[in-house]
């Protein structure tokens, strides 16, 4: 006995003198960060464990809530353990040692984990592109959750699947919550309130972004198509490495939106969108191009060209399509200043296609008009008209001025003349010239939304010659997301996956049910086990050209994989804003799918969902399961129902409302054989359960198991 106390004694020492020895040595363990101090480990089973060390060396791990093991690194030094956790209610230490090294993981918590991913939805934070989730102020005033942790996964395209992912977990205290998902950071709270133990998120999404491109290369050769492109990736691979070795040349500052946000915040969406005021201010960063030459217009400076007879600049970048900054130069004469005016007149091209062209216009170093920046939302319009600026007298001076317009976007100068009040034009000295100022287009590190930048070419003499063939990897691309940013967690433990994702498929809902089906199955193989996978139905919005419909019935089909669940979003959606404000209610409707079915809290989870048909003459009797204390519609006036005949034309129709069942008629189908509810893109939510969750639109026409 004593020998043994001795033993366990001796090794304390001497584990106690490799920490200190460790504080003036950097460890040599490579773990990824996932792996680190105040990660959330799933509580209750076996938990994965990988790193890095030195080869064929031995390894041993000390928990402190009482499990260790032994482990050793294989001829590359890769190592992998299991660790048996259990529901320790404070936080943990985790102790890696080897002979003559030592790591330390701290402020570890034994809890729930769970993936939150999709696209735009999900990603939206508490501060999140033109809008934020509608309490954010609130959530992050008094947010004080040290037991709720979010990891997000940064933004990573890749062509080869990934070990590892950058990122660190993060406490749910007050201004930290600002970059979490909302709906993560929603589903977290609820499950944290209602379970009473620590929840950790790892967050991995990306707006805008297509499911082929977080799913398995494996599960989309099965596909047709999908071979040749993932071929043709891994081909020009090489030309991607090459294009961004030539950018990360250059600095680089993100700009404020794509063309499409700002066509968007001109006259397209409602009044009471106020798009611009997210998108506008953004912009201001890059008023800085250019100013140089702008202030010192009568310095003479380098790297001017001259343009083409179009007065377009075709050769630049070699690349036809070539969108960014530019800077035109000219000289003009005028006589007098006292009694006449003069205008500018500027407009596109007669062939400007639809894309971005911005313009700020300076005489002699001072602004007189701008396109975008420092204009009012009211004032901006996206399409581009001939439109006159009046120039500030005090701007001029008698004899020679100089005229500088910055165009950002298409790299044209366009139409542009200055006109006196007296409809003279006054004729320019010379050819105009210009310079570039940087170039416009996709990001390479740090992918922030609209994942665009303006690299700075300002100073540099760029020689068209040297300029590779340019080659990007996108976010749409087959597997390129799950390569870089799903493959890395598969490797840590999970209890389940909540996802947000579709609106980048809507225009195919037949592929995206048969991929996303496999998908699941995938990941699921990969994780180990049946885990929950709970998925939100994609919300109203105006610009579906009407296929949103189709695309969430193919959702609520979704329901017959084996342990999943749906979240209706029909009441919540903004039809003007594909980025619904509600993501509380989002993130509670998921946390109530994992209350009930994983964690078996016998609460009612979803809206009414339609289980069987049933004709009696001119009625039509509609079955629900999920109606918890009973059904209700809360607008009579309208109430989303139609029915049709064989001729499939549907007429909107009376409802009656009982229990658990609706009956419906119409004076104008005397024998109905098809209904169907809120089935347009911005269809209003009417049907509920007591407990107030809607129900999914649907069409009986496409549904195969219902009774006619």
């Amino acid at each position: 006995m004593f020998l043994k106390n001795f033993n366990s004694v001796f090794c304390s020492i001497i584990l106690v003198s490799i920490m200190s020895c460790g504080n003036d040595k950097k460890s040599q363990f490579e773990l990824p960060s996932l792996f680190s101090d105040g990660m959330v480990l799933q509580r209750d089973t076996l938990v994965s464990i990988i790193g890095k060390y030195f080869p064929n060396q031995k390894i041993d791990i000390s928990c402190s809530w009482g499990f260790d093991t032994t482990t050793f690194s294989d001829a590359n030094g890769n190592w992998k353990i299991h660790l048996k956790t259990n529901s320790a209610s404070k936080a943990q230490t985790m102790i890696l040692s080897s002979e003559n090294d030592i790591h330390k993981i701290n402020d570890i918590l034994l809890g729930e984990v769970w993936i939150a991913a999709g696209q735009s939805n999900m990603e939206m934070t508490f501060d999140y592109c033109c809008n934020s989730t509608d309490s954010s102020d609130s959530e992050i005033k008094y947010a004080y959750y040290p037991k709720i942790r979010m990891y997000n996964v940064k933004k990573t395209l890749s062509v080869k699947p990934l070990e590892s992912t950058e990122g660190e977990w993060v406490s749910a205290i007050g201004n930290n919550i600002s970059n979490f998902s909302a709906v993560g950071y929603f589903f977290a709270k609820k499950l944290h309130k209602d379970l009473d133990i620590p929840i950790g998120i790892i967050h991995a999404s990306w707006g805008g972004s297509g499911l082929q491109s977080w799913t398995n290369k494996n599960v989309l050769k099965n596909f047709d198509g999908y071979t040749q492109k993932l071929k043709n990736i891994e081909q020009d691979s090489l030309k991607y490495k090459k294009t961004k070795q030539w950018y990360e040349g250059f600095e680089n500052i993100q700009s404020g939106s794509g063309a499409w946000d700002l066509y968007l915040s001109s006259d397209i969406l409602p009044d009471t969108i106020e798009y611009f005021n997210f998108i506008g201010p953004k912009w201001k960063k890059l008023d800085d191009l250019g100013r140089r030459d702008i202030v010192n217009h009568s310095q003479v400076s380098k790297y001017w060209n001259e343009l083409d007879d179009e007065n377009i600049v075709r050769h630049l970048m070699n690349n036809p399509n070539f969108s960014g900054a530019l800077l035109f130069k000219n000289k003009f004469n005028i006589d007098s200043i006292s009694s006449i005016e003069y205008n500018i007149i500027i407009g596109p091209n007669e062939r400007m296609p639809f894309k971005l062209w911005e313009y700020d216009m300076y005489i002699n170093g001072e602004k007189q008009g701008s396109s975008l920046i420092d204009i009012k939302d009211k004032e901006y319009r996206f399409i581009k008209q001939l439109q006159s600026y009046k120039i500030n007298p005090k701007a001029l001076k008698i004899g020679e001025n100089s005229i500088f317009i910055r165009i950002l976007g298409y790299a044209s100068l366009g139409d542009i003349k200055i006109k006196t009040s007296n409809d003279e034009l006054i004729p320019f000295l010379k050819d105009w010239r210009v310079k570039l100022l940087g170039e416009e287009t996709s990001q390479i590190n740090n992918y922030n939304y609209p994942y665009t930048a303006f690299y700075n070419y300002e100073n540099i003499e760029v020689n068209y010659n040297d300029i590779p063939a340019k080659y990007f990897l996108n976010h749409n691309m087959p597997s390129i997301l799950y390569n870089g940013m799903l493959h890395p967690l598969l490797n840590y433990t999970v209890k389940g996956i909540i996802w947000y994702q579709g609106e980048n498929n809507v225009n195919d809902p037949a592929e995206y049910r048969a991929i996303f089906t496999q998908m699941v199955k995938d990941l699921r193989t990969s994780f180990g086990g049946q885990i929950p996978f709970y998925f939100a139905q994609i919300a109203n919005y105006f610009n579906y050209g009407g296929k949103l419909s189709s695309f969430r019935q193919m959702q609520l089909d979704l329901l017959q994989i084996i342990n999943t669940g749906m979240v209706v979003t029909l009441d919540i959606g903004e039809n003007y804003d594909i980025h619904p404000s509600n993501k509380h209610d989002v993130g509670n409707r998921f946390a109530l799918l994992a209350l009930n079915r994983t964690y078996g809290l016998k609460i009612v989870d979803s809206g009414p969902v339609l289980n069987e048909l049933g004709f009696d003459g001119k009625y039509v009797n509609l079955y629900f399961k999920n109606t918890g204390a009973g059904l209700k519609i809360t607008d009579y006036g309208k109430p989303c129902f139609e029915i049709a005949g064989e001729d499939k034309k549907y007429f909107e129709s009376d409802v009656n409302v009982y229990k658990n069942f609706l009956q419906l008629s119409s004076n104008y189908v005397q024998n109905p054989k098809f209904v169907r509810y809120a089935w347009s893109d911005t269809a209003k939510a009417t049907l509920f359960n007591i407990e107030g969750l809607p129900a999914s639109p649907f069409s009986s026409e496409y549904m195969e198991d219902i009774n006619r």
